[in-house]
């Protein structure tokens, strides 16, 4: 039965004048893929001194989207830094997909922007100036390489659109925001780029027995680097693609030394070294790791395993696996840190109409300590500024 919004008008109001170690709230948005939702969802931690109420809720929910007859599919989710607004990126464009800001307090549209094939992860500068938004092409039957949105914020204007590989996937910018990282599902590749420069840095194959850096592709007429897969020319190659990896996800370690990478298909996470462009560690995983967060205390790394939709807890120095957790539904996906690392926020897509699912993983005890029904196929998940 929910909560009625006095009380939790009140729990709030009790959490922002209660001693630190007390009560504290934490805001997430989530999107609903089949549903053309983003929610958002608040948790306040279970704790001996916390009063009736807490535990996880949905705030309100935004309708998404440019078409309102369609399902368009709202795929990553990230706040602006001053926590009054969000950007989702519309993934089933026709044929293109959007990205759309919204006021966090209204729910109106504040600006929209029209992307690549299939817009799906995106991260933010730690300007807040410039969004990052992967174009996954995830409906071309031929797999043709695809790119990276750059996007002016405070416009609504896309500024660069770089081009990458096949099937990139995961959108994360160092900790400093000068290099942006993403896996090539269908190339079995890492991607740097160069934030100022706009361009592919460098690559570094990802294929098990194979791993190490991969010289770029050569420049074109006027300047610019070819895709992956492609010519000098811009022509595509009928090279086979491979995805022994099948990466999904890269992310940078909290303090950008390090990069993780989740290969989807060989069931394990990647550690490659920023400085010398080398492979560190490579350590097996449960079947199917998606997604990846690094805490930002240094200590911790979490994946979703999507299949089994389970979440997994790894310790850094020595890459232990510390808890192994059974999500509340399958088809575990998006995974982030609260920003003072205590608490994870997992999000669990569901089977056929099932509806999603948050679940709320305690990083002290390693165990999941609350969870939240959302709209169906949930996905994309960020944290509010506290």
């Amino acid at each position: 039965m929910p909560v009625p919004t006095l009380v939790w008008s009140v729990l709030r109001l009790l959490a922002a004048v209660a001693p630190a170690d007390s009560v504290r709230s934490y805001r997430l948005l989530v999107t609903a893929e089949s549903d053309d939702q983003v929610a958002l969802v608040e948790f306040i931690p279970c704790r001996a001194q916390s009063r009736p109420g807490c535990g996880a809720r949905v705030v309100r929910t935004y309708a998404v989207g440019v078409h309102p007859v369609d399902i368009e599919g709202p795929h990553g989710v990230i706040a602006a830094l001053d926590g009054k607004s969000f950007f989702v990126t519309i993934a089933h464009g026709k044929p293109n997909g959007w990205l759309l800001q919204y006021d966090l307090a209204s729910g109106d549209l504040l600006g929209q922007v029209g992307l690549g094939m299939f817009p799906a992860t995106v991260d933010l500068d730690p300007a807040g100036q410039l969004l990052y938004a992967i174009n996954f092409n995830f409906n071309d039957p031929e797999m043709k390489p695809s790119s990276l949105s750059v996007v002016h914020a405070g416009t609504m204007t896309e500024i660069a659109r770089i081009p990458t590989c096949r099937m990139p996937h995961g959108s994360r910018l160092d900790p400093k925001g000068r290099r942006h990282y993403s896996g090539c599902m269908m190339d079995d590749l890492l991607v740097e780029v160069d934030a100022a420069r706009r361009e592919v840095s460098r690559l570094f194959s990802l294929a098990p027995g194979k791993e190490g850096p991969v010289p770029l592709p050569t420049v074109a007429a006027g300047g610019s680097r070819a895709p992956m897969g492609t010519t000098s020319h811009g022509e595509h190659t009928a090279r086979t693609p491979s995805n022994v990896c099948s990466p999904t996800w890269a992310q940078p370690s909290a303090d950008g030394q390090r990069v993780y990478v989740a290969c989807n298909r060989s069931n394990e996470i990647v550690e490659i070294d920023v400085a010398s462009w080398t492979m560190t560690r490579r350590w097996k995983t449960p079947a199917a790791p998606y997604n990846l967060a690094a805490t930002p205390d240094g200590k911790l790394l979490l994946a979703t395993q999507k299949g089994p939709g389970t979440i997994t807890i790894w310790r850094l120095t020595d890459a232990t696996l510390v808890a192994d957790i059974p999500g509340t539904r399958k088809i575990a996906s998006g995974i982030v840190v609260s920003p003072d690392s205590r608490y994870a926020f997992a999000t669990l897509e569901g089977i056929g109409d099932d509806p999603g699912t948050v679940d709320v993983i305690d990083l002290e005890q390693h165990t999941k300590v609350a969870t939240i029904t959302v709209g169906r196929q949930a996905g994309g998940v960020a944290v509010l500024p506290q």
